[in-house]
């Protein structure tokens, strides 16, 4: 029987990835409606206009947002940091409501800003190819070609570098 240890700091009420998932799926509706649906869902002055605006403007959508995100949107657009931009506005929008109803809209958004930070950290680049310098018994000294020999073609044998990748040390030893 094994104990798993609690990590440091407040436990998850949900999953990151569940997060962004929503976030992510919201991005996607948001954009496909908002060329109709910005206008009127921005110049509302009540929930209930923005609930029209859904109703009118987004109606494959609607029952993602109605009733239940109503009033957090309406919180949202009136907040004094909700950007000016198009693309600003679904991101905002959608980061916000991914963790609703279990999380807070802040909490939400910091959320999806330290994944998207996450994935712009790694690199895109792949290693495609290892390759070792060599000497082989057929009298080649150089780089090796996909693991063998580039004259004769002999493999170097998996068992050489095992998982490290290193020389064991019995080739060490022969070395």
């Amino acid at each position: 029987m094994s104990s798993k240890k609690r990590h440091r700091g407040r436990p998850q009420e949900i999953p990151r990835n569940w997060v962004t998932g929503r976030a992510y799926d919201l991005h996607i509706q948001l954009e496909q409606v908002w060329s109709k649906l910005g206008g009127p869902l921005l110049a509302a002055n009540t929930e209930q206009e923005v609930k029209a605006a859904f109703e009118e403007f987004a109606k494959p959508y609607t029952d993602n947002y109605v009733p239940e995100r109503i009033a957090d949107i309406f919180t949202l657009i009136k907040d004094q940091k909700f950007p000016k931009k198009k693309e600003a506005q679904i991101n905002f929008l959608g980061d916000s409501l991914g963790g609703r109803p279990n999380l807070s809209l802040r909490s939400s958004r910091d959320i999806c800003e330290k994944e998207r930070a996450k994935q712009r950290r790694k690199t895109k680049h792949k290693i495609i190819r290892n390759e070792f310098y060599i000497e082989c018994t057929c009298g080649y000294k150089g780089p090796a070609l996909d693991n063998a020999c580039r004259k004769c073609g002999a493999e170097i044998p998996v068992s050489i570098f095992g998982r490290t990748g290193r020389v064991s040390s019995l080739v060490e030893e022969e070395l």
